[in-house]
């Protein structure tokens, strides 16, 4: 007797077996993305090694401890793994890259040349994602919000609530495996649990994922870095690099070695998913025990992906820049000034007390100018580098480059060619106001004074100490 199509229906829901293997080839860059949002925190495990080995944590009389590095990266098997593990084989006769690509453009600028890159790290268009989604704009009244930070040394990865969801995701499938094995005696679904976390696990250890996504240099010197998304954009943010602390501008274009084993590890675990999705066509009973453990993987990948996570979960170190550590232009008219005429000899001689400490001998932090500490006018600061105090008057997006540019010397003049194309050294006709002219021009001319004053300071400051949370 044919069935009706309501019988048809009818057998689905009661056991969806035959849709399994269908989803299982699903959503690979889901599953992609959220390794590389989980991919870097390891853990070290004291291992023997024989006498005379390198790095040896005891003495030389017995055997020498070494820690042994284990990445652990929690991403849960769901519907998604088989699609990725397909995708992946196109990388590994291609370009052989693991980490995907930016989800949106962003441009790393060198402050102290002007220089762009065009971003293609992962951990910097998090990073700036993140910082855009937790301190969003008013799109009618502010114009540009600048966030500026002290950047610190990289360190280890600190495990949030994202990363323990991995591990819990991984029991509750488990545990979703057990009924059907215990009251029906079916270990199907357990078997395929099992093996689609340990081929998870295995993936995600690969070592080419950690060298990718940390692939930059670091800082032998002070230096500052601005990421934004580019003219238009009303987000800034401002990363004051010391010694020690990752190059942002190396990072924006690495990609890391080419670890040998990574192509041929590919193709053997994309096998092993091949005959982990036949084993789940095979199945016929208790389909939604494993439908249910892959969905719960599938919305744990889809979480984690698209998750807003705190910069310290990067490895990186951002401590907000106390002097000022938010700038906001806003959108509200002014009245501009009548002469575009600025005398830059009286700038110079405004900063002259600046160019005779950095370049007297036997300077102390003592004989520091005390209206470069304070900023203030009645310190001795010109008028036109005194920071505007009440925020709310800080006139659109030329207010807010201004304002950066007093605290950050060379930062505002190299978000002034992104936001108003120019070179550095600035040119009169790419600026229409003359109220902003004047200062512009200023700057400008005073640049160099200004910026070796700030690294003068700010090497006093780290001989102090600088605290990082």
């Amino acid at each position: 007797m044919l069935e009706t199509t309501a019988d048809e229906l009818r057998g689905q829901w009661k056991n969806p077996s035959g849709v399994l293997s269908l989803l299982l080839l699903i959503g690979g860059d889901i599953v992609q993305k959220a390794i590389a949002q989980t991919a870097g925190y390891t853990l070290r495990l004291p291992s023997r090694r024989q006498r005379n080995s390198v790095q040896p944590l005891t003495n030389a009389s017995g055997p020498s401890i070494r820690l042994a590095t284990i990445p652990l990266t929690p991403v849960a098997f769901s519907f998604g793994w088989v699609a990725f593990g397909f995708s992946q084989l196109q990388s590994a006769v291609g370009d052989r890259r693991l980490l995907p690509t930016p989800e949106k453009s962003a441009i790393v600028v060198n402050c102290a040349n002007g220089f762009q890159r065009k971003n293609e790290s992962w951990v910097i268009d998090r990073l700036l994602r993140d910082h855009e989604i937790c301190n969003p704009v008013d799109e009618k009244a502010d114009s540009l919000r600048i966030d500026i930070f002290e950047l610190g040394p990289l360190r280890k990865l600190v495990p949030d609530h994202v990363w323990w969801m991995g591990w819990l995701t991984m029991l509750a499938e488990i545990a979703l495996a057990i009924p059907p094995w215990v009251l029906h005696g079916d270990w199907g679904t357990m078997m395929v649990v099992l093996c689609g976390n340990t081929l998870a696990f295995i993936t995600c250890f690969l070592p080419q994922w950690r060298a990718e996504k940390w692939a930059g240099g670091t800082l032998d010197a002070n230096n500052v870095i601005c990421i934004t998304r580019g003219n238009g954009r009303k987000h800034i943010m401002v990363l004051i690099g010391s010694p020690g602390s990752p190059d942002l501008e190396t990072f924006a274009t690495a990609k890391g070695p080419v670890r040998p084993e990574t192509p041929f590890a590919t193709v053997i675990l994309a096998a092993l998913w091949v005959c982990l999705l036949l084993s789940v066509s095979a199945l016929q009973a208790n389909a939604w025990y494993l439908l249910g453990a892959g969905g719960l993987g599938m919305l744990q990948n889809v979480y984690v992906a698209g998750a807003t996570r705190r910069s310290c979960t990067t490895g990186l170190q951002l401590k907000v820049f106390e002097r000022m550590p938010t700038i906001t232009g806003k959108s509200v008219e002014f009245q501009d000034d009548p002469n575009p005429n600025v005398d830059l000899e009286e700038a110079l001689r405004d900063v002259l007390p600046l160019s005779n400490w950095i370049n007297e001998q036997g300077a102390t932090p003592k004989d520091i100018p005390t209206w470069l500490e304070s900023m203030d006018k009645n310190d001795g600061a010109p008028a036109w580098l005194e920071p505007v105090r009440n925020t709310q008057n800080v006139v659109r997006t030329h207010g807010a480059l201004k304002e950066l540019e007093k605290w950050v010397p060379g930062a505002g003049l190299a978000m002034l060619q992104i936001y108003f194309p120019t070179r550095i050294e600035y040119e009169d006709g790419n600026v229409r106001d003359n109220i902003n002219k004047k200062f512009w021009k200023r700057a400008s001319h005073t640049r160099r004074v200004r910026r070796q004053a700030e690294q003068a300071r700010r090497k006093i400051e780290q001989c102090e100490g600088t605290k990082f949370v």
